[in-house]
């Protein structure tokens, strides 16, 4: 069995990247092997803060032989009229090594052709190496590259060695002025010195002799159990903060799990500052006791050490917490403390965001609260919340962004809303008014929760759909990857929030109403930099975008969803309501003759400019039953389609198919007298209108193949 190994030895590496170029590295690794034409059994990565690596396993000695087939004369040319051989066919088949009698006639768009298929053998695995490593090193792609010394070469820290192994031997690759061989090394604290390979297998032993755990998932498991014993001794709830455990396993080669200790009289503080002080800032793992409560201890993750040092490094992270929460403490008292103009704290703090800039050319917080408060209330209203509810939404627009001036929000801004909430509920607002304040800031990443009040959704949806109105008109606008303002995830939370909860509302209106609110902003005018081309459909068809994305991922069909979107419908979940039940009906005989009779009624009136049906000008029964049929539908489908019940909208549709085809196989439409002609085109279009009121037809696959 052959193996392959590839280790590059690095300064250490950010731990928040080495996951995704791990990741990448095994792509590149296995897509290089598969062009490269080498089999192999079994493909690994590995990573630390100090190294990368590739293993591959039972890779085959020699490249896979190919065939290629090349193209010689004509028949024509390379025969006589006899069939024998002729000067150019031998002459090919010299050039290519091929015996005459091994060339074969093969029938082109062109004619009959000579053909040789020449065997190009592979070339030994040994022989590839270099060049195979060489391309996946370079090839990364790294989130972020640096230069270092006088060396031309990037990576994501510099590079201090290469170990690159086959079997027992070294693959000889130089990297600007590395070059490979078998040298590694081990823990930086524990080891001592270098470490001389002397094959692939022996590496694994002398990582685990020299205290590296290569594996990330290895390291991450050990951490896990660590944790779950520590818990255990203080009597604490099993509870693990999955994004950290991601983090500090890649901080460490060799993970050793510490508990620590703060002073009881800290767990005052809210417990969402305690997570943020250990978890965000420290890298702690906080313990729970079961009751939404936290114990005073805590858990941190160091690189391995002496057991003797073990007290020492506890000290000093109890020290350092000790500190943090002090200050965290100290903001907290601050936050509170009654203001001279005798407002309660978050009413104070709304005149300073007079002194907050929103977005530069944008005006301030101050301005953006404004906006909220006046497009929430539209939203509410458009959505026929009571009287008391609105009042609620009210009063949260305004306290909404008064937490980002706090002490606490300033030093710790991820608990932006937390605090908010936090300090409602102190100064004795509506306990749905601090919900309010936490939840319009929610789904804040992916995977977040999602507001669960009502007031909390709308609140939500009218502070990130003025987020993306604002970077519009301010010429920020997402392009290819870039996205630094996060505007296609605000537009997926805004789509996720009216989908979760049903909610139907124009979403045309509301951005209208913001772009309004926008421009008659005083600050706005002065500078004059507004773009003017933005409008609501630019605005609607990149949340719409992102919409479509969605959609897709949930396995809707991608031309059910153009169909709908050609509709450029005003509401999100109105446009899933039509996508549902077209999706529904998709796959049944009547949804394809629905089909093929509206597109037929289509491409044949699509020039027609009549649109008033005239009776008196009908000369058939079949185009006056078909009229009638049309009229009562037509009736029909209108109210259903305001009630949104779209598979009965179809279901209506469907009784017209027979009357039209009945139309179609008894009725000449193009006839010489025009007034009857234009007239019973204006029949066809007044019904093709009506098929295309829920989506553009035409853009369903079936219309390609079913259409006359």
């Amino acid at each position: 069995m052959n193996k392959f190994l590839l280790e590059i030895g690095t300064e250490e590496i950010p731990a928040l990247y080495i996951d995704s170029i791990l990741a990448n590295l095994k792509k590149n690794a296995i897509d290089t092997l598969g062009q490269a034409r080498l089999g192999y059994g079994k493909l690994y990565t590995f990573g630390t803060p100090r190294r990368l690596a590739l293993f591959v396993e039972d890779i085959e000695e020699q490249q896979k032989d190919i065939i290629h087939k090349i193209k010689g004369p004509s028949v024509a040319i390379a025969f006589d009229k006899d069939g024998k051989f002729q000067q150019p066919a031998l002459k090919f088949a010299q050039a290519n090594q091929v015996k005459q009698k091994e060339l074969i006639i093969e029938n082109t768009n062109k004619g009959e052709y000579v053909f040789a298929n020449k065997i190009v053998e592979g070339k030994k695995t040994e022989a590839l190496l270099p060049e195979f490593a060489l391309h996946l090193i370079t090839g990364l792609n790294l989130p972020k590259s640096m230069r270092w010394g006088t060396t031309s070469l990037r990576f994501i820290r510099p590079i201090r060695w290469l170990l690159a192994l086959y079997n027992n031997k070294i693959i000889p690759l130089r990297l600007d002025t590395l070059n490979s061989n078998r040298i590694t090394y081990g823990h930086r604290l524990l080891s001592q010195g270098s470490l001389k390979i002397d094959n692939v297998d022996e590496y694994f032993d002398q990582m685990k002799k020299n205290y590296v755990i290569i594996d990330p998932e290895a390291r991450k498991g050990m951490i896990k159990q660590q944790i779950v014993t520590a818990v255990e001794k203080v009597k604490g709830q099993e509870y693990v903060e999955e994004p950290l455990l991601e983090e500090v396993k890649n901080l460490v080669e060799l993970p050793k799990v510490l508990l620590g200790e703060f002073n009881k009289k800290y767990l005052d503080l809210p417990a969402e500052v305690l997570t943020a002080v250990m978890v965000k800032h420290q890298k702690y793992f906080p313990i729970n006791d079961g009751n939404n409560s936290l114990k005073p201890f805590f858990l941190v993750v160091i690189n391995g050490n002496e057991d003797k040092y073990a007290k020492s490094i506890v000290h000093g992270n109890e020290r350092v917490l000790r500190a943090r929460l002090e200050d965290a403490k100290f903001f907290y008292q601050e936050d509170q403390k009654s203001t001279e103009s005798g407002l309660k704290p978050l009413d104070n703090n709304i005149e300073k965001l007079k002194n907050v800039v929103f977005y530069d050319n944008l005006g301030t917080i101050y301005d953006k609260v404004t906006r909220l408060k006046v497009l929430s209330q539209k939203l509410a209203e458009e959505l026929h919340l009571d009287n008391n509810s609105i009042k609620i939404l009210e009063r949260g627009a305004q306290l909404c962004k008064s937490d980002l001036v706090t002490e606490m929000v300033k030093e710790f801004p991820e608990l932006q809303g937390v605090m908010g909430k936090e300090y409602a509920l102190q100064q004795g607002e509506n306990p749905e008014v601090a919900t309010t304040i936490f939840e319009h800031y929610l789904p804040r990443f992916a995977g977040d929760n999602f507001p669960v009040t009502m007031i909390g959704n709308i609140l939500s949806i009218v502070d990130k759909l003025d987020n993306i109105t604002s970077c519009f008109i301010n010429n920020i606008i997402p392009d290819g990857s870039q996205d630094p303002y996060a505007l296609r995830r605000q537009s997926l939370g805004i789509i996720n929030i009216v989908i979760n909860n049903k909610l139907n509302f124009s979403l045309d209106s509301i951005i209208d109403a913001n772009i309004n609110l926008i421009i008659e902003n005083r600050h706005l005018e002065l500078n004059n930099f507004l773009n003017d081309k933005i409008n609501k459909q630019i605005i609607k068809d990149f949340i719409f975008q992102r919409f479509r994305f969605l959609l897709l991922e949930r396995e809707y069909r991608y031309d059910i969803v153009d169909a709908v979107f050609a509709k450029k419908p005003e509401n999100i979940m109105d446009a899933l309501l039509r996508i549902k039940a077209m999706q529904n009906k998709y796959s049944t005989d009547i949804f394809v003759q629905t089909i093929t009779s509206a597109i037929r009624a289509f491409n044949l009136s699509k020039s027609s400019c009549q649109v008033v049906v005239n009776d008196t000008l009908f000369q058939e029964k079949e185009e006056y039953d078909l009229c009638q049929t049309y009229l009562k539908v037509k009736e029909t489908v209108e109210k259903l389609s305001l009630k949104q019940k779209y598979d009965d909208v179809f279901a209506n549709l469907e009784t017209l198919n027979r009357p039209i085809n009945i139309f179609f196989d008894k009725v000449l439409v193009m006839v010489e007298n025009e007034k009857i002609r234009n007239n019973r085109l204006a029949l066809l279009k007044s019904i093709a209108d009506l098929y295309f009121s829920i989506a553009d037809l035409t853009k369903i696959a079936l219309a390609k193949t079913n259409a006359s």
